[in-house]
């Protein structure tokens, strides 16, 4: 029996561990470094981006529920100047709840501000076209330091094309603007339109604000300018219209009812001597009842605020609103009472 070869069990390979060198050991820690740093860089980016974007959708989100509450607060002021309770129409006093200035009142996650104004207390610059109504604002002007000459242009500037009275000339002579520019031909929509009128800037205007404005005529048509309110006008403004002497008229009952009794009859004696002895010379330019106010209403939630102005005509109990801004305003509540 042949038997097979002995073999001799395979020899097992050793393997040696090789040991990396030192520079190969920092290289390997660089990259690892480098990796998490541009990892970090990648989380901290994203992170930012998150952050920033949810910023914008929060200020965004502000932004809109400051508006809706400018909006809200505005519609409450025609509401209450519409109201006979807050402003009876027989006479319109300043110390009716409709003067009352409403600031920092909270509506739910922001708070409200509402001031309502009397723009019959004001002369309005629309009435330029009408001789004894020009005067005024000419005398208006010059007590205000302003060249009268600008009541002129403010004129041509609403005259009618079709008025057999529009005044000749390029519209270079009136515009401010560097382009061709003609006059509107229309009535103004605010005091802000002057800034189209040569000579007038903000300087100016800012110095007229607080005693003329702009009453907007809903068809843009001519209308015969509407009298002054005694009772809420400044007293450079009566003098203008030819008062003289004591230009503070009586006030008016703390609470003044449309209906007849003692209080009023006696208050209203009091007016009409009054008005007969300083404002004779005013004639029917000056009255008591307005029928033109102005609405400054903001709303703010957290670092946004929203700001509008309206101008609402009243006629009995209706209110109809005239003009609409609603867009940033450089003044910003709280201001002055007009």
């Amino acid at each position: 029996m042949i038997r097979p070869p002995a073999t001799s069990p395979p020899r097992r390979t050793r393997r040696v561990r090789r040991t990396p060198r030192p520079r190969e050991r920092g290289v390997a820690l660089l990259s690892a470094l480098f990796a998490v740093a541009l990892l970090t860089v990648v989380v901290i980016e994203m992170t930012d981006a998150t952050m920033v974007h949810t910023h914008l959708n929060r200020n965004a989100g502000n932004a809109m529920a400051a508006q809706l509450l400018a909006r809200s607060a505005a519609t409450a002021g025609e509401a209450m100047v519409g109201d006979p309770g807050a402003n009876p129409s027989s006479v319109t006093c300043p110390q009716n709840l409709w003067a009352l200035p409403l600031f920092g009142v909270p509506a739910g996650a922001g708070i409200v501000g509402l001031q309502i104004s009397d723009e019959s207390g004001k002369l309005d610059l629309n009435g330029a076209l009408e001789q004894r109504y020009r005067q005024a604002l000419e005398t208006l002007f010059s007590k205000l330091d302003l060249d009268p000459s600008l009541v002129g242009r403010i004129r041509t500037w609403i005259t009618p094309a079709n008025d057999p009275t529009m005044a000749t000339g390029g519209g270079s002579d009136y515009c401010a603007l560097a382009m061709p520019c003609e006059p509107r031909q229309r009535p103004l929509k605010s005091l802000d339109e002057l800034l189209l009128i040569r000579g007038f800037d903000e300087e100016r205007i800012a110095r007229l604000r607080p005693y003329a404005t702009v009453v907007p005529r809903v068809d843009d048509r001519p209308s015969p300018p509407q009298p002054v309110n005694a009772l809420t006008a400044k007293p450079l403004v009566l003098e203008a219209l030819g008062c003289e002497g004591n230009l503070t008229p009586p006030a008016c009952p703390m609470r003044f009812d449309d209906e007849q009794n003692e209080k009023t009859n006696e208050w209203q004696q009091e007016f009409d001597e009054w008005r007969r002895t300083n404002c004779d010379a005013a004639g029917n330019l000056v009255t008591t009842k307005s029928s033109v106010f102005s609405i400054l209403a903001s709303g703010n939630v957290g670092d946004a605020t929203q700001t509008l102005r309206t101008v609402v005509g009243r006629k009995g109990d209706r209110v109809t609103r005239l003009w609409w801004q609603e867009r940033p305003l450089a003044e910003a509540l709280p201001v002055d009472v007009r």
